[in-house]
């Protein structure tokens, strides 16, 4: 999948918990019932349900285990490719100064440019005539993570070509931005994995929970109907389970 993780928990995420709290409620009470709580479908059963709330909160802390190593692999992914606008900008200054071939600078500022994700010709604004809509201009930046790794392998490419680019400054030589680009590419492959990695997680325990019939809410649904069929709508028992929440969701 390769995404941009999501770092923090939505609101569905945060009552899980809660949820998986009320099952755990409705199965002390339906076994406190004891032999008269006897469902025939199997998936309703004290020992199935018992087997449910344990798979769901493994799925549950696999999330949020996933989710701490995510936002640690992001924190430094972000950390490292901040550096990398500021050291190329360093770059094409002793490039200049250093007095490279007109090409090789030509080829260092349309790097640069694209790292920031700027236009070579800003697009000045027409306004629109009556009755047509604003015109809309297709995005030029180039800036993924992947891309500005490779936007700096070409730096480095031409640099190195470059017989007079032999700068003072060690954290702007050769050897130094292929240390950053090997760097960057770690991080952002350590970045990638653990967001995949977070995703088929949230897709498992999304499907223990919302599934349709078999997952945990519509599940606890069925034992609180049952409940209700065995002792009715009025009773003590099924008003004392009655308030338990569980809501469902599409998946």
């Amino acid at each position: 999948m390769s995404t941009t993780p999501r770092l923090t928990k939505s609101r569905s995420e945060a009552g899980t918990n809660t949820y998986v709290g009320n099952l755990d409620i409705l199965i002390d009470k339906c076994s406190i019932f004891g032999p008269v709580f006897n469902p025939q479908n199997q998936d309703l059963q004290i020992e199935s349900l018992k087997e449910l709330s344990a798979h769901v909160k493994h799925s549950i802390n696999d999330v949020d285990y996933l989710l701490a190593q995510a936002v640690f692999a992001e924190g430094n992914r972000q950390e490292r490719f901040a550096q990398l606008l500021p050291t190329v900008t360093r770059v094409l200054a002793v490039a200049i100064s250093l007095r490279l071939a007109e090409a090789a600078l030509i080829h260092i500022r349309e790097i640069v440019r694209k790292i920031r994700g700027t236009r070579a010709k800003p697009i000045l604004p027409t306004p629109p005539l009556e009755g047509e809509e604003p015109k809309k201009y297709n995005s030029v930046s180039q800036r993924s993570f992947r891309e500005q790794i490779e936007h700096l392998n070409q730096l480095i490419l031409i640099v190195s070509a470059q017989p007079l680019y032999k700068p003072a400054e060690q954290d702007l030589s050769v050897d130094s931005l292929i240390k950053l680009k090997n760097e960057m590419g770690v991080v952002h492959d350590a970045a990638t994995r653990v967001a995949d990695e977070l995703e088929e997680a949230r897709i498992e325990r999304d499907k223990l929970l919302y599934t349709p019939v078999t997952g945990m809410m519509d599940t606890a649904l069925a034992v609180k109907e049952y409940v209700k069929a065995i002792f009715g709508a009025a009773s003590p028992e099924y008003k004392d389970i009655k308030h338990l929440k569980f809501k469902n969701k599409k998946i």
